[in-house]
């Protein structure tokens, strides 16, 4: 039976799940600074769903959709669609398109939930952060 219960909680931790009203730890504004520079970028996660950075020149907005717990390793999957972007360069001088095509990450919150990692997989090999919680 526990077998069958943690395997339903992987599955369901698996799943995106629409950003929920203001119970999500992500909703609210995040910021970062790119080491070795002083370029920060800022993100708010709206509990409506969309995100809004800037980022270096970039304005960006995206859709997205998080995990509403961690799986087993503790990490969200964490699912982004640009929608709207002013096709500047970032902090590091990336380029970001609207796209269909959703961008997932994996994110990982500090025990106080005031800082996240984002990830490229569930594992600590290739993240980036911590983003620090501005203001809720």
């Amino acid at each position: 039976m526990a077998a069958l219960l943690l395997s339903k909680a992987a599955v369901q931790a698996a799943q995106p799940a629409p950003a929920m009203a203001g119970q999500h730890a992500i909703t609210g504004t995040w910021a970062w600074t790119l080491p070795g520079t002083s370029c920060t970028e800022t993100w708010q996660y709206r509990a409506d769903g969309i995100r809004t950075s800037s980022s270096g020149a970039e304005m960006l907005q995206s859709r997205y959709q998080i995990a509403a717990v961690p799986s087993l390793l503790g990490f969200y999957r964490l699912q982004e669609t640009v929608t709207e972007t002013n096709a500047k360069p970032d902090c590091a001088g990336d380029l970001h398109e609207v796209s269909d095509q959703p961008d997932v990450r994996f994110i990982q919150f500090s025990p106080q939930r005031d800082r996240f990692i984002v990830c490229k997989e569930e594992s600590l090999q290739a993240c980036f952060g911590p983003l620090v919680r501005r203001e809720k």
